[in-house]
């Protein structure tokens, strides 16, 4: 066995290529094309996020230009109520309001600019915004939206109120309120 043949070396050679071979496509080959596969996800992954920051980039850019374009107009976005989200909250809670008692409701006198509002009669910068509110339906929903009124999250105060009757089971009910607003 000390003398190993070039036929035997070449065997033994062919054979540790053969288990080397085998090795790598058995063992290393599923490994690195694991890590290989979460190479790829993990790119596949930043494209989306570079995407994402692209689109948001892009918005933003587009946002800041809408502003400076808004900022040289006359009439100024602040100048309107539909710029102010809590009035329009107060409204879509009376809209809900009166959905939840299968009430139909018409809001009316809400218009202008924040800068003609009357003050409130209080100390503070508070502003007062005169609306009418219209219900239909049936009375004792009606009497529910109004007691419903004296617990909302923000102030209202109802100026006037009369009922009258729509038909035999239905009433309308109009009631002039202020909502606040900050000026």
């Amino acid at each position: 066995m000390k003398n190993f043949s070039a036929k035997n070396k070449i065997a033994v050679t062919a054979l540790a290529w053969l288990i080397l071979t085998a090795a790598m496509f058995l063992y290393f080959f599923p490994i690195m094309d694991g890590k290989n596969q979460a190479a790829l996800d993990g790119m596949a992954q930043d494209r989306k996020n570079l995407v994402l920051l692209q689109a948001q980039d892009k918005s933003f850019k587009q946002a800041q230009a809408d502003l400076r374009e808004l900022a040289a107009k006359t009439s100024q976005p602040e100048d309107f109520f539909s710029k102010d989200i809590a009035l329009v909250n107060e409204i879509k809670t009376l809209e809900g309001l009166a959905a939840k008692y299968n009430l139909k409701m018409s809001l009316s006198g809400v218009s202008g600019t924040v800068g003609a509002l009357p003050p409130a009669s209080t100390a503070t910068p508070l502003a007062e915004i005169p609306y009418g509110i219209t219900l239909n339906g049936d009375f004792y929903q009606a009497v529910n939206f109004i007691e419903s009124m004296e617990n909302l999250a923000f102030v209202t105060n109802i100026t006037g109120l009369s009922i009258g009757s729509a038909d035999k089971s239905n009433v309308t009910v109009s009631l002039n309120a202020n909502f606040y607003l900050r000026k």
